[in-house]
Formats: structure tokens, C-alpha cells, sequence
């Protein structure tokens, strides 16, 4: 049966610990605690911990509960992260962690901050807005975390591509069905990287990722496959816990592309 829990991770040197929600795992309250799981710790990077404590996540009932917000009795219509919220205060907190991501995105301040966890939060932000039935003003308010939440979800994709053969590693994280494949890289990004493989897939498989030539890695997921494998081996992969895997100057290839006639994919 597939469940939610929460999890709480920590750094080994104790500078680091967070709560994380895992969604939609074939795993026993007992696994969970068992396994080793990649978090990033702000102080000393990328981690492999088993968790300090987990519990499953169970969707309460929101009718009758409070706004978690202090101070304020209002009765709930939403919720975030598993925090219960009043609509003023649902809306004051997508856009106030919106706007925090926003300036960290322009500002390239990604180190610390889980791509997972930010995508998370704005899918979670979308599907809650569009559920919320509100009054006009309201639905209004809404309407405009929804475009502010897609919108930023958009820029975290967008990233200028160059074509480069890369020789790497693939690795499934698929229990069930385990596999490695030592290929190479048709384009590249920022976020992601389009790859030769012979391998079937699905869309949001995990995958583990190494350069050949370095003692490197970084998990990713498939972000798209062709229907037609036979004739198009490719995969579409999207990092989950790297901002810069390539190491490669992006703001040189913007301009590089930029005088070719092509416009930078990176908001200004």
C-alpha cells in the first residue's frame, strides 16, 4: 500500500535538522527508519542519514480546526505542509515563501535549499488554491497565488540548454527493477540533461546519476520519455538535489547564446 510520512533528518555534525514529507513509498514505518535517505544540509552539503524519528502523514480533517496562524481563531479552509490556515493567512503564507524563493532564485542563493522541497511547495500551493471555494475577492487573491506559484515553478525549469556529449553513469533507484547504463548526455542544462538510454522508464522514476570521470553524483528524475524508445533512446532527467551538476559557467553560455540570437532562459 502507498504512503505518506514525515520525516525528520539531521546532520551527523548536529549543525542541521529538518522535517521532510515523503510521498507515495511501497515502505513500512519500519523501513523508512531503516533506510539511509539524501538530504542537503546547508552547513556541510549533500548527507546520507537515516532519520532521527518518522511518522505517517495522514490528511486531517480541516473542518472544525483551527488557523494555525498564532493569535488568530479563523476558521480553516486550507492547508500547508500539514499547517492548517484561515484563507487570509493561507494566502499571506504561499506568497511570503513564494516571494522568499523568488529572490533566492534571482539572486542564485539555491545552496541549502532542496529543488524537491521548493517544487513541492508549489505544487502543494496550486492544488490547494485551486480546491479553496471563497467569495469573489477571495477567489480573486487566490487566482494570484496560483499564476505567482506556476510562474515561479516555470523559472525553476528554465534554464539555457547547450548541446554536449557528457560520458555518465545511470543508476535505478527502482527496487523492483535495478539497472545501470554507462551512456553519455545529448544536451544539457542547468537543471536537468537530455540522455542516450536503452533503458525503459517512467515519468518521475528516480535515477542516480554519476560522471565517469569524477567521483560525483547527483539524483535526478525522469522529467519525460518518448513514447517511440526504438527509434528515440533518450531520457529527459531533471535534478531533485543539484543546482550546477555540469559546473559549467551559465551566465557565459547565456551570453554566448544571446548574441547568436537566442534569449537567455533564466528570468532577469
Amino acid at each position: 500500500m502507498v504512503k505518506s510520512y514525515r520525516v525528520q533528518l539531521s546532520c551527523p555534525h548536529m549543525d542541521h535538522a529538518e522535517w521532510v514529507v515523503m510521498e507515495n513509498l511501497y515502505l513500512s514505518l519500519e523501513g523508512i527508519l531503516n533506510t539511509q535517505w539524501e538530504f542537503d544540509c546547508p552547513v556541510h552539503g549533500t548527507q546520507h542519514e537515516k532519520p532521527l524519528q518518522a511518522e505517517e502523514k495522514k490528511e486531517a480533517p480541516l473542518e472544525g480546526t483551527k488557523c494555525s496562524f498564532e493569535g488568530c481563531a479563523n476558521r480553516t479552509v486550507g492547508a500547508l505542509e500539514g499547517h492548517p490556515f484561515c484563507g487570509d493567512h493561507f494566502i499571506l503564507t504561499c506568497h511570503t515563501q513564494l516571494d522568499t524563493y523568488y529572490a533566492r532564485f534571482k539572486e542564485r542563493r539555491w545552496r541549502g535549499v532542496s529543488l524537491e522541497a521548493v517544487s513541492r511547495f508549489i505544487q502543494e500551493c496550486m492544488r490547494e488554491a485551486d480546491r479553496i471555494g471563497l467569495d469573489k475577492v477571495e477567489r480573486a487573491r487566490l487566482l494570484n497565488v496560483i499564476l505567482s506559484a506556476a510562474d515561479l515553478g516555470r523559472h525553476l525549469r528554465r534554464s539555457p540548454r547547450k548541446a554536449l556529449v557528457i560520458p555518465v553513469r545511470l543508476l535505478s533507484e527502482k527496487p523492483e527493477e535495478l539497472w545501470q547504463e554507462d551512456t553519455e548526455t545529448v544536451v544539457v542544462s542547468r537543471c536537468g540533461a537530455l540522455v542516450r538510454s536503452e533503458h525503459s522508464a517512467e515519468v518521475d522514476q528516480k535515477l542516480r546519476v554519476f560522471k565517469k570521470d569524477e567521483r560525483q553524483q547527483a539524483r535526478a528524475r525522469v522529467a519525460w520519455c518518448p513514447r517511440e524508445r526504438e527509434t528515440n533512446p533518450v531520457l529527459a532527467l531533471e535534478f531533485v538535489d543539484s543546482d550546477n551538476f555540469w559546473g559549467l559557467d551559465w551566465s557565459a553560455i547565456e551570453r554566448e547564446l544571446a548574441s547568436q540570437g537566442d534569449q537567455p532562459r533564466s528570468p532577469n
